[in-house]
């Protein structure tokens, strides 16, 4: 926060409501996306995924080496990410209930079974549905 030591509280938690306006904004992948590409930058989004992405490998109990020999990172990032995960130990489970349950959609949804009533093995038909088709 030294960086914003300028901002008063108002002037943060209007910027925070912004930002969260923004995020609940979307009703599917495709204006989520829409609305990452327009507030973030390339680096930004990297950064955030790859936090997203350490928590992970915490949460399966992976130690620091390992996260930072398999993702390249410092240790220092590590132990934000953890300090992040103690103040907040809901907001990656959020994430990873709604990644698994995008996933099930997609899974569901991407092909069909095409065949007539008496064919026993139908085959598959790709449908066109991609992940961010999956809505909220």
């Amino acid at each position: 926060m030294k960086r914003y030591k300028f901002l008063n509280k108002e002037d943060i938690h209007e910027a925070l409501n912004r930002l969260r306006d923004a995020f609940l904004a979307a009703k599917d992948g495709n204006e989520v996306e829409e609305i990452i590409n327009g507030i973030l930058t390339y680096d930004e989004k990297l950064k955030i995924g790859r936090r997203v992405l350490i928590a992970e490998y915490i949460k399966d109990g992976a130690g620091f080496d390992e996260i930072a020999k398999s993702l390249k990172v410092g240790k220092n990032t590590i132990v934000s990410v953890i300090n992040s995960l103690d103040k907040n130990p809901i907001s990656f489970e959020l994430i990873n209930k709604r990644r698994k349950k995008v996933q099930t959609i997609y899974q569901n949804r991407k092909y069909r079974l095409v065949g007539g009533s008496t064919l026993v093995f139908k085959r598959k038909e790709y449908t066109g549905f991609k992940r961010k088709d999956v809505t909220r």
